[in-house]
């Protein structure tokens, strides 16, 4: 049986009300289906027009399926995949689409900027939310390679002052409450000038609770001792987490034809608690020698600028930004050490408390002008330029576990702790920063002829050019003492695009399209030859020969079919594709906690997506989304660990999504809202940890069961609401930790327990 129609699996709800309703259609006068408008293109077409595998979410579906955060509108697009690469919580966030995984594999846009895909901004006054699937590489360029995620926010609107007031308050299983509080106004102070505010602030009550642990087991004699470290009560719900967000912008009318539109959009989220369970998703309870906190704290703002010219001959759109990102969070290391000690080294230390910590700062500027004919012969085109010039700031500060050189030295004499393990007198574990400058340039272009009535085809390509730097410095214990290195790289290539399309009617169009993705190379930090030594002379690997990698690239194929029927109640829009991965960056991992990034391999990906929208009668929409996708190694290469025919980390091999709502009068001016949405996903593998598939670790597949319910009028809703009905805790990755994964207690990223809630909403 296939997997993704189980019986376990509440998208099967969604699925049998399509079928059901699909009885009612030739009966309904209803007008049907509402008509999307997107930009993926850079231009504004249909859905249907779209030569594309396009998922559109517009601001009523959003507000209607009370989305507000990434991972809530995430779980609703077909074969886009959650993984959790990167250390810690901030920057671990990697959206995997049709199976290409990795870090800056999927572009995510804030209106016309690129900003880090480990962002994950609030989902707040936004207009819709595009999600493109397949290679980017024309129109978007690095870092789009499996797609784009585009996040389009509201305009200021010339017309008139309105305005919404939003609250929610819910309560969280194994948790307390959360609360949420936003707003957006918009005001029109002339006819050429008009701005728009929106803010929101919350918090997110912890689930996880931390115990003392009062004892350990010497590995070397078997005996149970006494842990010296002093007893605490239980710590309830540590990973609290606070934040606040501001958008502001205004648009100005400098002639009847240009505006320019100002933006600046700030987010803050203080965390008390890395949000992780131990071992099993299912447990919110963990033991520690020491009461650390483990907090955090991601801060970032968005500046642009954008100048928008209507000329009766296409539409000239330039746009500038800067973004600046600082995120600083830390993770208790007394564990990993102890068991370093303890059971690998074979000196049998006391837990001695010890932290790490990894502070990021990002920042960059970025600009793109681009033309966008609106001819009305058979040709027209886009063309356009872009720069962007970065700077990676990534510190692990100073990590020190005082005590060490004492202990050491009291089991082995005086000046064993420095002779043995060159430890230095501060008792200095690890530090080490890597500051990396990028410079992008590209150009970019597609162009498009109608052949004739039915018939088009489009051609274009994008040629960039990449230059970096990188400086490191590292020292400390698990360093093998004061390192360092200086590289410089440069690279360039050009991404070609060909599409064609058919309008056999202005209810159906198919599509063909072949297309390249590329992603951008970068620096390896340094690895470590006191712990790594014994691997890396095994392998014969010289650390200086990895300290930077390439660009990797891929081809992708895709044919897809759009579609309306019965009389615009129904919509059908499905794709295939294939993809041809190459020259992979692939991150091998040592058994030591070090990794480093190695072009090699190859790998391909294959599948398809389904999406079909439904209005059968009037108040009531069904929707349905299925997508599958094998993607797996072709060819090792020299990657570590990985054997031809290994599946692709992080990737679900069927993912689904479904929603019935069904909106019905009550009385002159109110109406009742009952919905329900419901999401699949199906199981992936996880190697953060691993340094071989062999030792790869199943997420077992999930599902998640969404109910809402409430009042509507014109100046007011409420809504009542149950989100994860079922409480399902989904095993989301590993958590590739801060400091190094404790062997036999993997730290494990889970979705939000069952959370029942109430939320208002006041429109003027």
């Amino acid at each position: 049986m296939n997997p993704f129609f189980n019986s376990k699996a509440p998208i099967a709800l969604a699925c049998s009300a399509m079928i059901s309703a699909s009885t009612a259609l030739a009966q309904s006068n209803f007008a049907g289906l509402e008509e999307v408008i997107v930009t993926a293109s850079k231009r504004a077409e249909t859905l249907l027009e779209a030569g594309m595998s396009v998922t559109a979410i517009t601001e009523l579906e959003l507000e209607r399926a009370g989305v507000d955060s990434y991972m809530e509108f995430a779980v609703r697009i077909p074969n886009l995949s959650q993984a959790f690469e990167a250390d810690g919580r901030f920057d671990s966030n990697s959206p995997t689409i049709r199976g290409v995984f990795g870090k800056d594999t999927t572009g995510f846009y804030i209106d016309d900027t690129p900003v880090n895909a480990s962002v994950m901004p609030r989902v707040m006054d936004v207009e819709r939310i595009e999600v493109l699937r397949g290679p980017q590489g024309s129109l978007y360029g690095a870092r789009s390679m499996g797609g784009t995620i585009r996040m389009i926010t509201k305009q200021p609107d010339f017309e008139e002052q309105s305005g919404t007031i939003h609250s929610s308050v819910s309560t969280v299983a194994d948790g307390d409450q959360n609360y949420q509080l936003d707003g957006s106004i918009n005001i029109p102070v002339s006819d050429t000038f008009a701005l728009r505010l929106a803010g929101y602030f919350g918090a997110n009550s912890g689930i996880y609770d931390d115990v003392y642990r009062p004892t350990w087991v010497n590995a070397v004699t078997g005996a149970t001792v006494q842990n010296i470290g002093p007893a605490f009560d239980k710590q309830e719900n540590v990973d609290d987490e606070d934040y606040v967000g501001v958008q502001i912008t205004a648009k100005i009318m400098l002639t009847d034809t240009l505006s320019f539109t100002p933006k600046i959009i700030y987010q803050k989220i203080e965390a008390d608690g890395l949000p992780f369970a131990d071992i099993d998703e299912e447990s919110t309870t963990r033991e520690r020698f020491y009461d650390f906190d483990e907090s955090g704290s991601d801060e970032w703002t968005l500046y642009s600028g954008t100048f928008n010219w209507e000329l009766e001959s296409g539409n000239v759109v330039s746009s500038t930004s800067f973004f600046d990102r600082e995120s600083d969070e830390s993770e208790e290391e007394t564990h990993f050490l102890h068991f370093l000690f303890n059971n690998v080294i074979g000196i049998p230390l006391d837990p001695l408390k010890s932290e790490l910590s990894t502070v990021e700062k990002y920042e960059f500027l970025a600009h793109e002008t681009r033309f966008t004919s609106s001819f009305n012969g058979a040709w027209n085109f886009t063309a356009g330029i872009f720069y962007q010039d970065t700077e990676f700031d990534h510190e692990y500060p100073a990590a020190l576990q005082p005590g060490l050189n004492d202990a050491l030295d009291a089991i082995g004499g005086p000046g064993f702790a420095v002779g043995a393990f060159g430890l230095v007198p501060t008792d200095l574990i690890f530090t080490t920063k890597t500051i990396t400058e990028t410079r992008e340039i590209a150009v970019f272009g597609e162009v498009t002829f109608d052949i004739n009535e039915v018939w088009s085809i489009t051609a274009g390509g994008r040629w960039w050019d990449t230059e970096l730097d990188a400086v490191n410095a590292s020292d400390g214990f698990a360093n093998g003492g004061p390192t360092s290195f200086d590289v410089s790289q440069n690279d360039s290539g050009f991404n070609p695009k060909v599409l064609i399309q058919a309008d056999l009617s202005d209810n159906l169009n198919i599509y063909a399209s072949g297309g390249k993705g590329f992603r951008v190379g970068g620096p390896n930090g340094n690895i470590s030859q006191t712990l790594c030594g014994d691997e890396i002379a095994a392998l014969g690997l010289d650390p200086s020969t990895v300290e930077t990698y390439d660009s990797d690239e891929l081809w992708s194929y895709e044919f897809g079919v759009k579609s309306k029927l019965a009389d615009n109640t129904v919509s059908i829009n499905a794709a295939v594709f294939f993809i041809e991965w190459t020259d992979i960056q692939a991150q091998n991992r040592f058994a030591c906690g070090f990794q480093f990034v190695d072009n090699t391999g190859e790998a391909e990906s294959q599948g398809f997506e389904v999406e079909i929208q439904a209005a059968p009668t009037e108040g009531l929409t069904l929707s349905l989304g299925i997508g599958y996708t094998d993607a797996e190694i072709t060819d090792v290469g020299d990657a570590l660990g990985l054997s031809n025919g290994d599946p692709i980390q992080g990737v679900a091999d069927w993912t689904g999504s479904g929603s019935a709502q069904y909106i019905f009068p009550i009385n002159d001016g109110m109406e009742a809202i009952l919905r329900a949405d419901a999401n699949y996903y199906g199981e992936s593998y996880s190697t953060n940890n691993a340094s071989n598939f062999a030792d790869a670790r199943l997420r077992p597949s999930w599902n998640a069961l969404n109910l809402r319910g409430g009042v509507l009028t014109e100046k007011w809703d409420v809504i009542i609401y149950a989100d994860n009905v079922t409480d399902e805790r989904a095993n989301l990755a590993d958590n590739r930790s801060i400091a190094a994964e404790t062997p036999g207690r993997p730290r494990i990223v889970t979705n939000r327990p069952r959370t029942i809630g109430i939320e208002g909403r006041f429109r003027f």
